[in-house]
């Protein structure tokens, strides 16, 4: 997870291999998708986005150039969502894999 432009400048001059940033969880519904965008800064579409529960600021991040969008929504959602093209293939359902342990969900509904 990458959690402030600072780190992410760092890992940028430290890291070498490529790498998609991952948001904390519903980091895009406390802190909004300006902050993402900030964070990133040219590397948002390689990055994710947590939305939470909202499809609306999954939407205005993938508007906005942002990679992926976690959004957990009902199935109906899902579906109404990836009617559009630009949005299909982008939107996930439950967060992936880190490369940190306590990151990782056994099922897509479970909490950190």
């Amino acid at each position: 997870m990458i959690p402030s432009r600072q780190e992410m400048d760092q890992l940028l001059l430290s890291w070498d291999k490529p790498f998609l940033a991952l948001s904390a969880e519903s980091a895009g519904n406390a802190f909004g998708v300006p902050w993402w965008l900030e964070v990133v800064g040219s590397r948002a579409g390689q990055s994710i986005l947590d939305c939470g529960a909202s499809p609306a600021i999954a939407r205005q991040a993938l508007d906005a150039g942002i990679g992926w969008a976690i959004c957990r929504v009902n199935p109906a959602q899902f579906r109404a969502l990836e009617t559009y093209n630009d949005y299909r293939g982008r939107i996930l359902t439950f967060r992936p894999p880190s490369s940190r342990h306590h990151n990782l969900r056994e099922r897509p509904h479970d909490s950190l």
